[in-house]
């Protein structure tokens, strides 16, 4: 999706989705880049997540890498990651055997297994709705949460 696209809900493929706009909802496909220019403002649920740009929400996905520049606020539920120096994540890292079934917790908003119990993840506090983060299927997209909308981008300075 092209730099100047804004897709306010959920994005489902059974591909590869390359963000380069910004997406204000839930993200599931089989593999999903978030390249520099490209923001997310919910979860992603993957087998493969390359984050090079911003990503507010959760991630969960087999094989997880995060690049220099990227910024996630969020869980990172994962079974193998890779993160360089110069990456910044706010957030729970959690390696599990298989992050794509495991059940999240509705009240808490991360995966239940006993870890966190008296955590209150960053993005609860700027998307406070009920249910934000539950994984509803995908026909189940009337119940997928409103973002606010992301702040204006400034034009191109005309050369």
């Amino acid at each position: 999706m092209s730099l100047d696209l804004v897709i306010d809900g959920s994005v489902s493929t059974g591909g590869e989705l390359q963000v380069d706009g910004t997406i204000n909802g839930t993200v599931r496909a089989r593999a999903v880049v978030v390249d520099g220019n490209g923001v997310v403002y919910g979860d992603i649920t993957a087998e493969e997540v390359i984050v090079r740009g911003r990503v507010i929400g959760p991630i969960r996905a087999l094989h997880i890498h995060i690049y220099a520049g990227a910024h996630i606020e969020g869980d990172v539920i994962n079974q193998t990651l890779s993160i360089e120096n110069g990456a910044h994540v706010d957030g729970k890292i959690r390696r599990v055997e298989d992050p794509l079934s495991e059940p999240i917790d509705q009240e808490q908003g991360y995966a239940s297994s006993g870890w966190g119990q008296n955590y209150a993840p960053v993005y609860d506090q700027h998307y406070p709705q009920e249910n934000v983060y539950s994984l509803p299927g995908t026909d189940d997209i009337e119940d997928d949460p409103v973002y606010p909308e992301p702040p204006a981008r400034k034009p191109k300075a005309a050369e």
